[in-house]
């Protein structure tokens, strides 16, 4: 499966965001290698109701591109993680107060 590359994502995850409504601080980003898993094991969203995106990168390296500019320039909420050839998948999500964070 091939992925998109990161100008593609970030323009997809952004139409989303302005779609969905909120402040860029609203909302959460990261990369992760499962984002099923991330977005409803770790980050606790419910299956209906929340507003979230993930997208796969070509590569580990656009992953956390994309990642970095989200968190840098929008100022969106995540840190920065250790990096991993595995996380190829950005996700986003509105945080609301049963998300973590």
């Amino acid at each position: 499966m091939n992925g998109k590359p990161r100008a593609q994502i970030i323009a997809e995850i952004e139409a989303h965001m302005a779609n969905v409504g909120g402040a860029y601080n609203e909302w959460f980003l990261s990369v992760t290698d499962k984002p099923k898993n991330a977005l409803f094991n770790v980050h606790k969203l419910r299956q209906t109701g929340d507003a979230w995106i993930a997208r796969r990168a070509k590569d580990d390296l656009q992953a956390w591109e994309v990642e970095e500019y989200f968190r840098t320039v929008c100022k969106t909420r995540g840190q920065k993680g250790a990096s991993s050839l595995d996380h190829v998948y950005v996700y986003a999500y509105r945080m609301k107060s049963h998300t973590k964070p």
